[in-house]
């Protein structure tokens, strides 16, 4: 059972490579990109223990969740630079537009969330919806120990 979801995962992450590798400017930020998308895949598939049925379901809608919720925190990040870049040079009127516009970017967050957590009960139990969510967790503390890990010892990352 637990091949056919490593094999699904493998097709899954091929035909993903394919499609990232068309759309590649920088290799390696791509590639390293490549191996933390493979590495977190690898990471909630481990901690998920999915079905190939659940596999085959999660995934799309998994994925799709990400783009939506990278777009969101990009939005939230480009705002952050511009209330750095500004300081405390703000009139009362932009940094008030400035914060509506950051609340929004973290309530659209927060309504992924929600949307996608409808979306996950429908495919998982809740059970594993939940375990999703503490992966996840997990897998970004891991991520940032080996990014201190590897920074302190003068690695590359990842």
């Amino acid at each position: 059972m637990k091949n056919i979801v490593l094999f699904t995962v493998c097709i899954f992450l091929l035909s993903q490579s394919a499609i990232y590798a068309q759309q590649k400017q920088d290799n390696s930020t791509s590639d390293r990109w490549e191996k933390y998308k493979a590495e977190k895949v690898s990471f909630l598939t481990d901690n998920l223990d999915l079905t190939p049925q659940e596999a085959q379901k999660f995934w799309p809608v998994y994925n799709q969740m990400e783009k939506e919720r990278w777009e969101a925190q990009k939005i939230r990040r480009n705002l952050e630079q511009e209330m750095r870049g500004a300081g405390d040079n703000l009139s009362n009127r932009k940094a008030t537009e400035l914060s509506k516009k950051f609340a929004q970017g973290l309530q659209k967050e927060a309504d992924l969330m929600v949307q996608y957590n409808e979306k996950f009960l429908e495919i998982l139990s809740p059970q594993k919806v939940l375990r999703l969510y503490k992966a996840e967790n997990e897998f970004r503390m891991y991520m940032i120990k080996k990014y201190r890990d590897q920074h302190r010892n003068g690695e590359q990352f990842p």
